[in-house]
């Protein structure tokens, strides 16, 4: 190697040993041999060439790491690139799907607009027609009224000609009468020897026509024919009866106009009192006018005697099936979808002489109560109340009563509830029945609570005023007049009303009989109640007291 150049690194060394050493030893350090500087250089080209070497094999590593993480990163942007590509695809054919999708509903919610427009079109037409069907029909209805109505004048006016033509046919024909009775006369003074021949003999004139019969105006009979019968004997001694008793009607108003009555009495309550039993029956609403007629067929059923062994339930049901059989004045067709209420109270010899035993049947919302008295304290309480027996509510909110009616079903669901239906009361020689439909006691009071105590103020003031002769009278008229005007007020319920206030008594000889009250005495006169007028809202009432003697 040339000097210089050993002289150079020699000298650069010794720079780098001047620069590392501080003061005189950079200066000592200087002063180096040539043999030590050139193994020293070789040392350190040897050192670099390591490192260079070491350097480059580490540069080639971290080169084929790059190249192989550029490959890595490359297939990982190719595989990016072709997710996006596989997306963006994917995305362009559901936006396609969608918008095919859009344009098909969009044509279907056309063609429904389209079909709305012509139901809509199709619906404004029907309901012109219905509009002039209606107005036709509504000129129509006009017109029969005016011709009912026209046909009730004319009939009006021939009933009047029909009267007035027979009341002139009958004067006319007593005139005749009497001018061939004048003949005869006449006839007899100028023969008097002349033997006495019958007038078609002696040349009466055939048309004289006096053998005819006279057409005479019909006129309602005084009395029931059933009613005109001998009664059968009293009860026997110890017997216990209702002794007297206050009967108050009075239909629903405006019931006689509905045209369901058309030809039928429109008041569906019925009742009868005889002897030891009453019987009171209310027709349920829904079977209209053919209610009102089972529920009158029901209590004529219930009062006649019935040679059978059981409770009241089981007589109701013989009634009922009784009714089925075939009669003559049968109303089988009619009264199958008609049902009603029932109550029936049935008096019998109490544990002593001088109580009573109350069986009774209680069968819907009529209800009936039982009242003590204390004439000398002026108290009067209320033993007992029926309550109203209901059943379950429909889905119309609705609940309607227990009932008795003609298809058998009706009376089967009541067997086993006979506990319920079937009560016995006690009480005491001269208590207080007092029986009514849902009519009278929903005019009452609004709960069983305020009809107890309606019951209880009433009867003492009753007690007060008139004692206790004059007691059942004096109750049925108040409670007649308060139920009366909450109904005419609009205060209460509007229905056909019915209440009976009777007096219990136990019979002491078969000469003292019971009361005996039915809706044909009441209609015919024996009581003075007609049922016509009952019907028409106007209020009808009697008072009966006992019987000492048999009436032809």
């Amino acid at each position: 190697m040339p000097p210089h150049r050993k002289r150079s690194r020699t000298g650069s060394h010794q720079d780098s040993l001047a620069g590392a050493l501080p003061g005189d030893q950079a200066s000592d350090a200087i002063i180096i041999s040539d043999g030590e500087d050139e193994e020293l250089g070789k040392e350190e080209l040897k050192l670099e060439i390591l490192q260079l070497e070491q350097r480059l094999e580490d540069q080639t590593k971290r080169t084929k790491q790059y190249e192989i993480e550029a490959v890595r990163y490359q297939e990982l942007l190719l595989k990016c690139r072709r997710s996006a590509q596989s997306a963006r695809d994917k995305q362009a054919a559901k936006s396609q799907q969608q918008a095919r999708a859009l344009h098909d509903g969009l044509g279907e919610v056309q063609d429904m607009a389209g079909a709305i427009e012509t139901t809509q079109s199709k619906a404004k037409e029907q309901i012109d027609e219905l509009r002039k069907s209606l107005e036709a029909e509504r000129q129509a209805h006009a017109a029969a009224q005016h011709a009912r109505k026209q046909a009730i004048d004319t009939i009006k006016d021939l009933e009047a000609s029909i009267q007035k033509l027979q009341t002139e046919l009958s004067s006319e024909r007593e005139t005749r009468m009497k001018l061939e009775s004048l003949q005869a006369s006449l006839a007899r003074e100028q023969a008097p020897q002349t033997s006495a021949v019958p007038p078609a003999q002696s040349g009466a004139s055939p048309s004289s026509r006096a053998d005819l019969p006279v057409a005479r105006p019909y006129t309602r009979p005084a009395r029931d024919p059933r009613l005109a019968k001998r009664q059968a004997p009293g009860p026997e001694p110890g017997s216990c009866i209702f002794s007297e008793a206050y009967v108050s009607l009075k239909g629903m108003p405006g019931k006689h106009m509905d045209p369901r009555y058309h030809g039928w009495l429109p008041y569906d309550d019925a009742f009868e009192i005889k002897d030891s039993l009453t019987v009171l029956c209310d027709g349920v609403g829904e079977g209209g006018y053919r209610s009102g007629i089972f529920a009158r067929k029901l209590v004529e059923s219930m009062a006649r005697p019935v040679n059978m062994d059981g409770d009241l339930f089981e007589k109701l049901e013989y009634c009922i099936q009784r009714m089925r059989m075939p009669q003559p004045s049968s109303y089988h067709d009619i009264l199958e979808l008609a049902s009603s209420t029932v109550v029936a109270l049935q008096l019998k010899p109490g544990r002593d002489s001088d109580e009573i035993m109350i069986d009774a049947l209680e069968l819907g919302d009529s209800q009936w109560a039982l009242l003590t008295l204390d004439a000398s304290r002026r108290r009067a309480r209320c033993e007992y109340l029926s309550p109203p027996r209901f059943h379950s509510p429909h889905d119309n909110g609705k609940r309607p009563p227990y009932q008795a009616g003609m298809d058998q079903g009706h009376m089967r669901q009541y067997r086993d509830r006979k506990n319920e239906i079937l009560q016995r009361m006690y009480a005491r020689s001269g208590d207080i029945i007092v029986a009514g439909s849902d009519g009278f006691w929903e005019n009452l009071g609004s709960d069983d609570h305020a009809r107890r105590s309606a019951l209880e103020t009433m009867s003492e003031e009753v007690l007060g005023d008139f004692g206790h002769g004059g007691f059942v009278e004096g109750l049925g008229g108040r409670l007649r007049e308060r139920t009366e005007n909450r109904m005419d007020r609009s205060m209460g319920k509007k229905d056909d009303l019915t209440l009976i206030v009777s007096r219990m008594t136990v019979s002491r000889g078969q000469q003292q009989r019971g009361v005996e009250v039915r809706m044909e005495g009441l209609s015919e006169g024996d009581c003075d109640i007609n049922l016509d007028e009952v019907t028409r809202g106007i209020a009808k009432y009697c008072s009966v007291r006992q019987r000492v003697h048999d009436r032809d």
